[in-house]
């Protein structure tokens, strides 16, 4: 009877089939394919859940990549404003050179005006000598 048993148990263990028959003499094949078709379904999950993982690992570099970027962009940002207030120092130093000149020339234009008159009335001057 000992040999019954395990050749019996041993059965179970190993094959499948025996396995459901026995489930089936006993009202237990019908929750035995259930709980089959639910591993496969496990399986199928978590494949798909992998799948969802790696699509997660890619979104998350992706957005690294975003970050970097955006990082990049605010050092140019930063470095644009930078060259522009330098280019606002140039043009104001420009600014006072050319007050300056304008300055200089409105001078140089009286005086050529005042030699203008001064040439002008000396001129008058000898016609009216001579004349």
């Amino acid at each position: 009877m000992t040999s019954l048993r395990e050749k019996m148990l041993e059965l179970l263990e190993k094959d499948k089939e025996f396995r459901y028959t026995v489930a089936g003499y006993l009202g237990l094949s019908e929750i035995m394919r259930r709980l089959d078709a639910l591993s496969g379904e496990q399986v199928k999950l978590r494949e798909e859940q992998t799948k969802i993982w790696k699509e997660i690992k890619g979104l998350k570099e992706e957005q690294a990549k975003m970050w970097d970027e955006m990082r990049g962009l605010r050092e140019e940002q930063i470095s644009l404003r930078e060259e522009q207030i330098k280019l606002r120092e140039d043009f104001n130093k420009m600014l006072s050179v050319i007050r300056t000149m304008d300055s200089r020339l409105s001078r140089v234009e009286k005086t050529l005006e005042k030699l203008t008159l001064d040439i002008e009335e000396e001129a008058r001057s000898i016609l009216t000598y001579r004349g």
